[in-house]
């Protein structure tokens, strides 16, 4: 079927989600629907109408395994969002293999074929770029694995060109969680997009996905407005201290210099750490100790901690797009994927509003 071999095709598959997980945190049940019923339509293909009760049936043993069933709502939807994009895919790959007379497979294999042979020099160009991947094997013991992955690979855009004649319209609905925008921010105030980060300065997957976030401002300038909250975690002895110190630079109206001279050198928290920091910023050091030794900032940390904790949200970075919750150190791609279909809703709204 379509769905699993897209999934199988990312063969040297480096996608995962990172983050930073406080065990311990109670996960609510839910179904993720956010309140849709069985009937409801979660998409329609040509004049194929599919029902959410059918996307479950399709997809129930991953949807209601008991290691699902403990996740965030959001993280249920994003179930559902992943394998309704498959069941799409299955659907349309079979209408156009019927039109053949072929199974699903054979047409797939077809066209695949019908690209040829994958040339030499894209084979090179893979191997230099993944080359980190490659377990320390030659180019010519991984030729054919990476001309196969190749092949496969042109699943992607046939799939995607059927889809796109058949016009497929996904009407399933994410979950939105209401939270204040409040905080150290990035871009203008009247954004389309606000995204909000709760973010823990002792996580190494916080780190890690700090220059994307510097690329999403940059791709975005003023479509997006990026909020830091923070949700320093208990297993991270330096975390809260960081988020106080933080929290005072940020008085002082340097956070994000400070921020980033943190994510820098993640390691280096201690006391002095913290205080060379400020130093290194030219921050005015009386007030900044004082504000450090006085805890003046410890009820703003514990007030975005509480906000978390409200919001069931347990692991760092965790990111609410438009309310909406995306967790882990994800790729400029996958947030921009759901950063141009806010800002596509919006400005379908704007021209249903203007009529």
């Amino acid at each position: 079927m379509i769905y699993h071999l897209r999934t199988a095709a990312i063969g040297f598959g480096l996608l995962a989600t990172l983050a930073c997980q406080h065990l311990n945190q109670d996960q609510p049940h839910g179904d993720g629907s956010g309140g849709s019923a069985s009937s409801a339509a979660a998409a329609i293909i040509d004049d194929r109408t599919v029902s959410v009760g059918e996307l479950d049936d399709f997809v129930k043993e991953e949807l209601f395994s008991d290691a699902t069933s403990e996740r965030h709502p959001a993280s249920l939807y994003e179930v559902r969002s992943r394998a309704l994009k498959g069941m799409i895919d299955e659907l349309v790959v079979e209408k156009a293999a019927s039109a053949e007379n072929l199974s699903s497979e054979d047409y797939l294999d077809q066209q695949i074929e019908a690209g040829g042979e994958v040339p030499e020099e894209e084979i090179a160009a893979f191997y230099d770029e993944h080359i980190d991947q490659m377990g320390g094997l030659s180019l010519d013991q991984m030729r054919d694995r990476i001309s196969a992955y190749m092949k496969e690979q042109r699943v992607v855009t046939i799939v995607a060109d059927l889809r796109d004649q058949a016009a497929a319209k996904i009407l399933l609905e994410p979950p939105r969680m209401e939270v204040e925008a409040i905080g150290p921010s990035k871009g203008p105030d009247d954004a389309v997009v606000t995204i909000i980060e709760f973010s823990d300065f002792q996580c190494p997957y916080c780190q890690r996905v700090v220059p994307t976030i510097d690329q999403i401002v940059a791709k975005y300038p003023t479509q997006v407005r990026f909020v830091f909250r923070n949700l320093p975690l208990g297993m991270h002895s330096r975390a809260q201290a960081a988020a106080e110190s933080a929290a005072c630079a940020d008085k002082q109206g340097n956070f994000w210099d400070y921020h980033d001279l943190i994510f820098a050198t993640p390691r280096a928290l201690s006391d002095e750490d913290l205080e060379r920091y400020a130093s290194e910023l030219g921050l005015e050091m009386a007030a900044f100790r004082q504000c450090v030794q006085n805890r003046e900032t410890q009820q703003i940390v514990d007030a975005d901690t509480a906000t978390a904790e409200n919001l069931r949200v347990s692991s760092t970075p965790s990111f609410l797009i438009n309310g909406i919750l995306m967790s882990g150190a994800r790729s400029l791609e996958a947030f921009s994927e759901l950063i141009d279909e806010e800002i596509a809703r919006n400005s379908a709204g704007e021209s249903k509003a203007a009529r």
